[in-house]
């Protein structure tokens, strides 16, 4: 059996993290309790967009607290997004679920944060379900995360994403005992302040890579100036879930992750990585 649970809510300043409490007309619903009969998490439905009010690039994650999560926090990557202009922009972003085993500890309280990473962007709109079950899905293995951002400056250089918004240096070892890179979670998208296209890319190397650095697509961007008088669209790039990658690992190693933006400098680029990692 599953039951599901939501919260939405605005972040609306960077690198801060920004606590999910309402439910459209439900503005005080309460502590979000792990329901009864419920073991586990197994599914996450996410979405996020940037309101456009800025000339610039952002990325977004979520976050997982309280006493309901048996292992202790997770973090989620979301979206990631940029602004050619501050003058107009539409746009939409529908949801994708992320499979997920994350054991909970029923009537215990599960906080649900969100946050907007990199620059000001004027703000950032986050809807998060929660799918309960009673039963382990997806494998059966439990999950652990480390989520990992940043500015892409230069194209065709490697550059390293050492932050996570509001924590400036989370730790980027393998959880112990946990064996493989079952999933990424991976956003990536440049401001598009200059023409051209632009691909982008992971690195996955450390220590705790046992089969040597792996390269994992993730997007490409495009951009060309409009016509006098007009506005170019914004940049949103949905959540990208690549699945059953089965990069085996070395537990308690260290990680590292770069992405790259090869091709045109289109402007500068964001980029959010999460590793889901399996026993």
């Amino acid at each position: 059996m599953k039951q599901y649970r939501l919260r939405e809510g605005d972040a609306t300043a960077v690198d801060t993290k920004t606590a999910l409490t309402t439910a459209g007309s439900d503005t005080a619903p309460g502590s979000l309790m792990v329901p009864q009969g419920m073991k586990f998490i197994t599914g996450l439905i996410v979405s996020a967009v940037q309101n456009m009010a800025a000339a610039t690039g952002f990325s977004g994650l979520i976050r997982l607290e309280g006493a309901g999560l048996v292992n202790g926090p997770e973090s989620f990557a979301v979206v990631a997004g940029g602004n050619a202009v501050a003058t107009g922009g539409n746009g939409v972003n529908p949801v994708k679920k992320i499979p997920v085993n994350l054991p909970v500890s029923e009537a215990n309280e599960i906080q649900v944060f969100g946050e907007m990473c990199g620059t000001d962007v004027g703000g950032v709109g986050f809807v998060v379900g929660i799918e309960f079950a009673d039963a382990a899905g997806d494998g059966a293995s439990e999950h652990r995360t480390i989520t990992v951002e940043g500015d892409i400056a230069s194209v065709d250089t490697r550059t390293a994403l050492t932050t996570q918004g509001s924590i400036a240096s989370p730790s980027l070892l393998v959880p112990a005992g946990y064996t493989k890179i079952d999933k990424i979670l991976v956003a990536a998208s440049s401001e598009g302040l200059a023409d051209g296209k632009q691909s982008f890319f992971v690195r996955l190397g450390g220590n705790a890579v046992k089969g040597g650095e792996q390269l994992l697509p993730i997007s490409v961007a495009g951009r060309i100036a409009p016509q006098a008088g007009s506005d170019s669209a914004p940049q949103i790039c949905p959540l990208v879930i690549l699945e059953d990658l089965q990069i085996e690992v070395s537990p308690s190693d260290t990680v590292s992750v770069w992405v790259e933006g090869a091709g045109d400098d289109t402007g500068t680029a964001h980029a959010i990585v999460t590793l889901v990692f399996a026993k």
